[in-house]
C-alpha cells in the first residue's frame, strides 16, 4: 500500500498527486480516498488507470489527468491518429484532460497537426503539454510559447526527469523560462519534480519573485 501522509506537511504548495504506471486497484482506490479526504485537485495517471480512477472521483472536485509520452516516431501521422483515438478514449472513460510530454524538437511539427483538431478533440477538457525542462534553452522559450499559443494549451508541465544537481542548471532555466514568459499567454504553470521539495521551493519561489501573477496558476505534481 503506498502513502501520502508523508507529504501532506508540505501542502503549503498547491500539489497534486502522480501516480506511477505500476499503481494497482488497491493503491488507485488509497490514492482516491486521500486526494478527496485531503482535498488535492488533480491526479496524474496513465490511461490504463483512468477507468478504474473515475467511479471514485467523479463529482468530487478533483480532475483526473491522463499521461501519454510521443516517441521519436511523434511525427508520424499513424502515431498522431493513434494519439487522438486514445485520447478520445481517456474521456470517454472520464478523464478531464491529458498530459502530453513530447520532445522539443517535435514540439512544432506536433503542434501543426493537432491544431486544426484541437477544439473539437478537447471540447471542454484540458491539454497541457509536457517538456524537459533540461531540454530547453534560453533562445527557445519564444518558440515554446507560440506553439502554446497556437495550440491554446491550458497549460505547461515542466518535468525534471533527472536531477543532476548543479550540473542541472536548473534555477538557470526556469528563469529563463519565467524571464521569457509571454504576459499574454493565458495558460496554467505546472511541474513534475517527483518528490523533491528542494525543487518545488526553488520554482515557487521563482515565480514568486518573477512572476508574481502566475502563482494562482502552478502546480506541483507529487509522486505517490
Amino acid at each position: 500500500m503506498i502513502n501520502v501522509d508523508n507529504i501532506l506537511d508540505e501542502n503549503s504548495y498547491k500539489l497534486a498527486l502522480w501516480c506511477n504506471a505500476e499503481s494497482d486497484s488497491t493503491d488507485l482506490a488509497y490514492v482516491a480516498n486521500q486526494a478527496v479526504t485531503e482535498h488535492f485537485d488533480a491526479v496524474s495517471v496513465v490511461s490504463s488507470a483512468v477507468s478504474v480512477l473515475w467511479p471514485w472521483l467523479e463529482g468530487k472536485c478533483v480532475d483526473i489527468f491522463s499521461r501519454f509520452y510521443l516517441s521519436e516516431k511523434s511525427k508520424s501521422d499513424d502515431v498522431i491518429s493513434e494519439l487522438t483515438s486514445n485520447i478520445n478514449y481517456v474521456f470517454k472513460q472520464g478523464a478531464d484532460g491529458v498530459q502530453i510530454f513530447i520532445r522539443l524538437s517535435d514540439l512544432s511539427n506536433f503542434v501543426s497537426k493537432l491544431y486544426i483538431i484541437r477544439d473539437d478533440l478537447f471540447f471542454n477538457k484540458s491539454l497541457y503539454i509536457g517538456l524537459d525542462i533540461s531540454d530547453v534553452d534560453a533562445f527557445d522559450w519564444k518558440n515554446v510559447f507560440d506553439a502554446l499559443r497556437k495550440i491554446r494549451a491550458s497549460g505547461l508541465l515542466l518535468a525534471l526527469p533527472v536531477d543532476k544537481g548543479d550540473k542541472s542548471d536548473f534555477i538557470g532555466r526556469l528563469y529563463a523560462a519565467l524571464d521569457a514568459w509571454n504576459p499574454e499567454l493565458d495558460c496554467d504553470l505546472h511541474f513534475a519534480f517527483g518528490r523533491n521539495f528542494l525543487r518545488i521551493e526553488q520554482a515557487y519561489r521563482l515565480v514568486e519573485t518573477m512572476r508574481p501573477k502566475l502563482l494562482d496558476k502552478i502546480k506541483f505534481f507529487v509522486n505517490v
